[in-house]
């Protein structure tokens, strides 16, 4: 009985490949997204701590150029969050690139597979029809043999003389 082979399995195999390392590439961009969420929670956790600190400045007394130091670092620990929402807004825009492109791969890798299932379907079906031809003949031969037997008896009786 002749094993099924898919005699498109490499195009399967790579398909199958491609499909993992979309997965692949689309777990690492939402790695990188959670990282610069990271970042983002705490460049805004320090501007309110600076920001804070400020304000216990102005409250106390200091010197003009403490005061215009100060608001320079906030402006930079700002200019910071801008940038990194930026950066956040770029690994948004490549997670959902990467979720584009595993959702395509996803489809063809289903789409050859079910090429690959319906070919081993009409493998197995063709596989049980030679199956029951054969069967049939089996029963055709053993008919046809019971009926010769059946045939050369009768005709055996019939020319017997009667035994007296």
């Amino acid at each position: 009985m002749k094993t099924f082979t898919f005699h498109l399995q490499k195009i399967l195999d790579l398909k199958e490949k491609e499909r993992e390392q979309a997965e692949w590439a689309f777990g690492k961009s939402l790695q990188k997204k959670a990282e610069e969420e990271a970042k983002l929670i705490n460049l805004t956790r320090h501007r309110e701590e600076v920001s804070h600190t400020l304000y216990e400045m102005q409250n106390q007394p200091c010197s003009v150029s403490q005061l215009i130091e100060g608001n320079r670092y906030q402006q930079a620990v700002e200019r910071a969050i801008q940038t990194q929402r930026q950066t956040l807004y770029g690994c948004e825009l490549e997670v959902e690139d990467r979720k584009q492109k595993l959702t395509s791969r996803m489809q063809e890798s289903k789409l050859w597979e079910k090429m690959r299932e319906q070919a081993k379907e009409r493998f197995d079906h063709a596989q049980r029809q030679m199956e029951q031809k054969e069967l049939d003949e089996i029963g055709i031969s053993r008919y046809t043999m019971q009926q010769t037997s059946r045939t050369s008896k009768a005709a055996e009786k019939v020319s017997a003389p009667p035994l007296s």
